[in-house]
């Protein structure tokens, strides 16, 4: 995967500690009847941020991950204060086997995020061969655990329906079952080689389900046997990515063939949903609060909207701020569709009618300024400034 400013980013990793930074949230009250189009964008850094991951969190905040700047982040909705927080320096430098190659913007480094009800946000950490934890709570402490397997390049991590954590190893062809108590670590192998294990999610049948992005299939993991079986997807090219699991039904995004897959487990079923831009590039995948399906179009710059009853697509929604590329969209505390911006160091916001009525961003009403700048960016990269 080719990254711009490498350089930079290793020397970013010299900084020590973890260093909370507090910054304002650049926008003001953004009510649905004010908006000029269905997407508003918030901006917390710059294009050097990488931004590319949310999770909502059970006080009504809403994480991020900057993969670049490698520091995590909190958004209260309600205040619009934004903190932030440094991960440990780097240690090691991921590389994936020859054969497995990312869609799109997609990058290696921290860039995905749990919260699996222990209390802290879970994350994976690429270049120290690691996931780690941060409280919800202050003080916010961080803690690091090291995976068995060397380079095994934890892509994705998503809780299991048993608490348990389960980590995307893609580099070496793992799954690693995480115990968010005991903090022990039991990795398994994927049957198919250099499968491009990623992603993951909890299903209502006793199993967690993954995607095989190079292989293109699905992989069922059961928690009790410890079993896995695969599922060949008969999409061509499909490189499946995210994956979701609604009512008992499994949807994942086909990123390289610009539509959402979706299998049935009890008929064994494959369907696929195309979506109207040509090269759109969906990566994340979000059921809303009205049931409908959302996906980010990575390269088409839009929301797309998919009724799931009659597997159509039955809206696009353009982003504004052009090739920001919109990756891992997830459904907010606020009942609003949000994704990260990963090009442009913004999050993007979609509020649609049926949603019921908007709280807004920050929710007190306040406006707030003084997001990061470029420059600023710039200089914590070069370790010369916060």
């Amino acid at each position: 995967m080719n990254f711009k400013n490498r350089r930079l980013r290793h020397t970013a990793a010299a900084l020590t500690g973890i260093v909370a930074t507090t910054v304002m949230l650049c926008v003001g009250v953004l009510p649905a009847s004010a908006a000029s189009t269905p997407v508003t964008e918030i901006t917390i850094g710059s294009s050097l941020t990488q931004v590319c991951q949310l999770q909502p969190a059970p006080d009504g905040s809403l994480w991020f991950v900057e993969s670049q700047t490698r520091r995590l982040g909190r958004l209260d909705l309600k205040t619009g204060v934004i903190q932030k927080f440094d991960l440990p320096p780097v240690t090691v430098t991921p590389v994936l086997p020859a054969g497995i190659q990312l869609p799109g913007a997609v990058p290696i480094g921290p860039c995905d995020a749990t919260i699996p009800g222990d209390g802290n946000l879970w994350f994976t950490d690429q270049y120290n061969n690691a996931v780690g934890y941060i409280s919800l709570t202050p003080p916010y402490a961080m803690k690091e655990i090291a995976l068995p397997t060397p380079d095994s390049v934890p892509m994705s991590l998503a809780t299991g329906a048993n608490g348990d954590i389960y980590v995307t190893q893609t580099g070496s062809n793992q799954i690693a079952e995480v115990n968010v108590s005991t903090h022990a670590v039991t990795e398994y192998n994927v049957p198919t080689p250099l499968s491009g294990i990623i992603g993951g999610i909890a299903g209502q049948d006793g199993a967690q389900w993954f995607d095989e992005l190079t292989a293109g299939k699905l992989l069922r993991f059961d928690y009790a046997t410890k079993q896995m079986t695969e599922y060949p997807i008969p999409t061509p090219g499909a490189l499946p990515f995210i994956i979701r699991s609604y009512s008992g039904q499994i949807w994942f995004t086909e990123s390289g063939a610009d539509a959402i897959g979706h299998y049935d487990p009890t008929t064994g079923t494959f369907t696929s949903v195309t979506l109207p831009t040509p090269a759109s590039v969906p990566i994340g995948l979000t059921q809303g609060v009205d049931g409908n399906l959302y996906t980010d179009e990575s390269v088409g710059n839009k929301f797309a909207e998919i009724d799931p009853a009659t597997s159509t697509v039955v809206g696009e929604y353009a982003i504004p701020t052009a090739a920001s590329v919109p990756i891992e969209i997830k459904t907010g505390p606020d009942g609003a569709i949000w994704s990260p911006e990963f090009a442009a160091g913004k999050i993007a916001r979609l509020w649609l009618p049926q949603f019921g009525t908007d709280p807004g961003v920050p929710q007190d009403g306040g406006s707030v300024t003084g997001a990061t700048t470029y420059a600023q960016d710039s200089q914590r990269l070069l370790g010369l400034g916060p």
